[in-house]
């Protein structure tokens, strides 16, 4: 009889912990909610410098050098993000979603735009290889993208809205 119990157990514990486990969708859904978050917060203050921009940038993350004051590599053990700034464009730019947008034939699971206080941004996520999946985010002329494994989604594209919120492109 105990065994019985502990197989069942086991059993019980197996269903419950695969109900727990976030589909792709609920994944992009909660990193699309902290994008938006992010985007609507006060900028996280800059503790970072790229070239001389000052940046937000959590634990972990490196700056490579050889950057400069428009293209930043940032890493995190094997994980590669591209930053780029175009100090030409205003907050209220559009032109990196233009951008985003000018092939018809992408296909994207979240293409998400935010506007606020003159500012706009845009969140768009497309599946390119098997639970990799591409984020672009932008704010006005500064742009970040990133090939995400599924189980990162949600936080890097919470961290993704923060730094580039905290970056001053006319800086």
């Amino acid at each position: 009889m105990p065994r019985k119990r502990w197989v069942g157990m086991i059993l019980f514990t197996a269903v419950m912990l695969a109900g727990c486990m976030a589909t792709p969708e609920e994944r992009v859904a909660d990193g699309l909610a902290n994008a938006r978050d992010a985007f609507e917060q006060e900028p996280m203050n800059t503790n970072e410098q790229a070239d001389d921009r000052g940046l937000y940038l959590p634990g972990g993350y490196t700056i490579e050098k050889p950057s400069d004051r428009n293209n930043v590599i940032i890493t995190k053990g094997s994980d590669s993000f591209v930053l780029f700034i175009n100090p030409n464009e205003k907050s209220d730019s559009k032109f990196f979603y233009d951008l985003q947008k000018a092939n018809p034939e992408q296909q994207w699971l979240v293409d998400e735009t935010f506007e606020q206080n003159g500012r706009f941004g845009f969140t768009t996520v497309r599946l390119i290889a098997e639970e990799r999946y591409e984020i672009v985010e932008s704010v006005g002329g500064v742009k970040m993208t990133t090939i995400s494994k599924e189980s990162n989604i949600a936080d890097n594209m919470d961290w993704m809205m923060k730094t580039i919120r905290s970056i001053d492109p006319e800086e």
